[in-house]
């Protein structure tokens, strides 16, 4: 029944469909890189799993058709400023070998002399970014430009210093909404076609994922999948309903679980100890993270964060669906969605309180 699994892989290249409002705000913001001109900075902003990253790299590809240009895409989620700054460099196509050992200034200087054409940096997942400093160190190279892949955008904006801001005006800012059941509809057909054999979809189905996937093209892609990997499971010569109905909660858990361990270290312990103690207020996450801080930042160079900035990376895991943040913000209740997934990460809020405790005495 399952032809081919990298059909419905997120880096699968797709032709991108009900996209085009986005892909002529964006094709407008690169276009001086096709004169050989710096091109302008974008932020793009939406949910999960609406095709942010898939549209931009589709474009990207394209433009590398059309003109000659550079881009570097990095992947930000557990990275440092250096870090980032390392793998941009690293991964220009003129780039020798990079040591992980070099200093922020010797990256830099490295990074202007290999750009010699308008360079593109695609930061994804660029809200987990704990510095954004290192804009300022992006920008400060002539030909280059950063195309910004967030969920939110007034909270991203906010974290900016004031001499970034200016580069991502309101005209630089592309919203990507949520698709409707008729748009999903055509995304999976494609992937249907290609990656399953023996006609295993019954009349309807696609309707029923697409109108059920509330908008998400990752979350419809991958119901797809899991509804056939079920069926074959059960020896099932096509879908049956139970296989899609099962299908939409064994998608969404592989869902939470890849976006869990794609963040850094202090999300994860964080995650912890509202999966330990949840459901709780938003006074009583607030006391436990003051309680807790010391430890979730242990080992990671830099010392806790405040509360405000902590709110932040709880509110990004709510993006993720991995927490439950309902209610106005002083009446929140902080609670994990699947308690049963775990973080891939060594952090005991309940052994961390009897240690301070021992401590003291």
């Amino acid at each position: 029944m399952i032809q081919d699994r990298w059909v419905f892989d997120d880096e699968y290249h797709a032709d991108i469909v009900h996209r085009d409002s986005e892909l002529e705000s964006l094709s407008r913001l690169l276009e001086p890189a096709t004169r050989g001109q710096r091109a302008e900075d974008a932020l793009i902003y939406g949910p999960s799993g609406v095709g942010k990253t898939a549209t931009t790299r589709w474009l990207l590809r394209d433009l590398h058709h059309r003109a000659y240009i550079q881009s570097v895409a990095i992947e930000c989620s557990n990275q440092t400023s250096h870090s980032i700054i390392h793998e941009v460099v690293a991964k220009h196509p003129n780039s020798g070998i990079v040591h992980k050992n070099q200093s922020r200034d010797d990256l830099l200087e490295t990074f202007d002399e290999v750009v010699d054409a308008p360079c593109i940096v695609i930061l994804d997942e660029a809200d987990i970014i704990p510095d954004l400093d290192v804009l300022d160190d992006l920008l400060s190279i002539e030909l280059a430009s950063v195309i910004a892949i967030t969920h939110q955008q007034v909270e991203w904006l906010a974290r900016l210093d004031d001499d970034v801001e200016p580069h991502f005006p309101a005209n630089n800012q592309i919203e990507f909404r949520k698709y409707n059941e008729a748009e999903l509809v055509d995304i999976l057909d494609p992937r249907v076609e290609r990656g399953l054999v023996g006609n295993p979809i019954q009349d309807n189905q696609l309707e029923w994922i697409a109108d059920d996937c509330d908008g998400e093209a990752r979350w419809a892609i991958k119901t797809v999948l899991a509804a056939a990997e079920l069926a074959v499971d059960r020896g099932h010569d096509y879908f049956h309903d139970r296989d899609v109905q099962d299908g939409f909660e064994r998608a969404k858990h592989k869902i939470r679980k890849a976006n869990l361990q794609s963040l850094p270290v202090t999300y994860l312990r964080l995650y912890e100890l509202v999966r330990a103690i949840g459901p709780v207020s938003g006074e009583e996450m607030k006391a436990a993270y003051e309680a807790h801080k010391k430890e979730i930042f242990d080992g990671r160079g830099r010392g806790p964060v405040s509360w405000r900035r902590a709110w932040d990376y709880l509110s990004k895991m709510a993006d993720y669906d991995l927490l439950e943040m309902p209610g106005e913000t002083n009446s929140k209740v902080y609670q994990v969605v699947d308690k049963e997934l775990e973080a891939p990460v060594e952090f005991d809020p309940a052994a961390s309180v009897t240690k301070e405790k021992d401590l003291q005495h």
